[in-house]
């Protein structure tokens, strides 16, 4: 099992890796936590034609760097603004 703690800290060390590679282009920002759900933020120039989804499901993969407790899953993905889209992601416990 894996504490709400333990996730927001694997979701905050997973932000921190994925601008550390992708900043300017795609910032990653964490809307939201929850043992079911993570929201991030992303925003930045974005390469379009690479497409938007590449850059959600980067952060997945990101996760799965960072952890081997838990893993994301795309749920559904939304452009907030000309450069922003918030990404919600299913949270799925492994079992170890």
């Amino acid at each position: 099992m894996i504490s709400q703690q333990e996730l927001e800290q694997l979701v905050r060390k997973t932000v921190a890796l994925y601008n550390r590679f992708r900043s300017p282009e795609a910032v990653a920002k964490i809307v939201h936590v929850s043992p079911e759900r993570v929201v991030i933020s992303f925003f930045g120039s974005f390469c379009y034609s690479c497409g938007v989804l590449d850059y959600v499901e980067d952060f997945v993969h990101e996760f799965k760097i960072i952890t081997d407790k838990a893993e994301l899953k795309i749920d559904s993905f939304r452009q907030t603004s000309p450069r922003s889209f918030e990404a919600d992601y299913k949270v799925k416990l492994l079992m170890n």
